[in-house]
């Protein structure tokens, strides 16, 4: 009888210890190409930025306003600030990288000059003035040789969901706008969607 019962046990202990080690949590790491397509969730993410940005730019290349800059200015590169991409949509955006990546691509297209943007156009001018008192005469930098932007760079992302069962529909929509600082006149105006389908598969027993 006492055999019988030890054997239970032991069965017991034995199932108990399967079951918990079948319920431990474990977790692989490997690193992938940046440029990989990867989408985990359906949230956001760094193949969408990609995507958006360079769709964006190539639209944006296409419009009439860098030739009719030129046209009007000799030849020169029309120069562009970025602005502020705001983030509309239901989810945390980080818009400061779609306007980084944003313009890397514009920078080497070779088609637009870029200058430095509000954040951190205040610490190249402190350093400027700083150059006035502390740096050699040969070496500090003069004031006000900036260059003016000739059309600030501006956007906004905004989301759409939409769902039945377990079955969801997400769609983003990222708008992008240059507008004349001289006349506040927009020169070009895009948007770039993306629509993802995320299905969540019915657990059972």
């Amino acid at each position: 009888m006492r055999r019988s019962r030890n054997i239970i046990i032991s069965i017991i202990m034995l199932l108990s210890l399967v079951f918990l080690t079948a319920c431990q949590s474990s977790y692989s790491v490997s690193r992938v190409s940046s440029d990989k397509d990867l989408d985990l969730s359906g949230s956001w993410n760094d193949t969408d930025i990609r995507l958006v940005s360079e769709a964006l730019v190539q639209s944006s290349m296409k419009g009439a306003w860098i030739n009719n800059f030129r046209m009007k200015n000799l030849g020169r590169n029309p120069v562009v600030i970025v602005g502020t991409f705001i983030n509309r949509s239901s989810e945390h955006i980080d818009t400061a990288i779609i306007a980084k990546r944003y313009e890397m691509e514009l920078v080497n297209s070779g088609k637009v000059d870029m200058v430095a943007d509000q954040n951190f156009r205040a610490s190249i001018r402190q350093e400027r003035e700083e150059q006035q008192y502390f740096a050699s005469e040969e070496t500090a930098k003069a004031l006000g040789r900036e260059i003016g932007a000739d059309f600030l760079l501006q956007g906004a992302v905004r989301s759409v969901l939409d769902q039945q069962g377990n079955t969801r529909v997400r769609t983003y929509y990222v708008s992008a706008e240059l507008i004349d600082i001289e006349t506040s006149r927009k020169v070009w105006v895009g948007e770039e969607t993306i629509k993802k389908v995320i299905q969540q598969a019915r657990y059972s027993l």
